[in-house]
This record gives structure tokens, sequence and C-alpha cells, in this order.
């Protein structure tokens, strides 16, 4: 008789912790995409092979342009990946814009994207 009034009283104890006044919180996770893409130029041309058009771009991610990193990426038509390079942003950089001031650097790889595919010559992913 004892076990049970001692049983009783543990399942009491227990359902009476469980219901709590309190209301219940329903803890939510929410995700917030965040793009980091500064710049970004895309284009068709032929890349794998010439006489078909493939989807090709340069997107520059990062905190800024020119601590950035320089994404090379090319897709057929059906979206699936040929090609993916990526390399720092500052490798964009002209040789003769490697001393100039970072203001004027930036300026020069928002100039670079803008232009990458701009003409119909064989274009460099990255340069050294």
């Amino acid at each position: 008789m004892k076990l049970r009034i001692i049983i009783a009283a543990i399942i009491t104890t227990c359902i009476s912790c469980n219901n709590s006044t309190l209301p219940s919180k329903t803890h939510l996770q929410v995700s917030t995409l965040k793009t980091n893409i500064l710049l970004e130029n895309a284009t068709k041309k032929p890349f794998s092979r010439p006489q078909k058009n493939d989807n090709v771009s340069l997107i520059i991610t990062g905190k800024s342009i020119l601590r950035g990193t320089a994404i090379f990426k090319v897709t057929d038509p059906e979206g699936n990946e040929i090609h993916c390079e990526s390399f720092p942003a500052k490798n964009l950089i002209e040789p003769e814009y490697k001393i100039a001031n970072s203001t004027l650097q930036e300026a020069h790889i928002r100039d670079v994207v803008k232009n990458y595919f701009a003409d119909n010559t064989t274009f460099i992913a990255s340069r050294k």
C-alpha cells in the first residue's frame, strides 16, 4: 500500500510539473538570405563549343570590391556547370592601376566587370 502511495505521489508531482501555467513559446528559426554580390555581369557566348552559346558570368562577392572574390562561371543552356573559377577581385586590376589609390582601383574593377564581355575576343578568367 505504501508503494502505491509513493508511486501516485511521484506521478502526481511529474504531471503537475509538466502542466505549467505559463504559455509555451514556440522557437522559430528565421533564416535571412544575405547576398553579398557586389558586382555582376553575365552574357551568352560560345565557350564550350563554337556553335553553341553558354551562360557566362563574372561576379564579385564579399564585403568590399577590393577585398572581394571574383567568380567566373560558365553553364550550358540547361544549367549544368561547365567551368567555375574563383580568384581575388584584385586580380582584375590592370598593371597601370596597381599603384593607384583604392578609390581608383575600385572604379577600375567596376569598369572591368562592366565591360568584361563587351568585345568578341576570347576572354581570360583570371589574370595573374
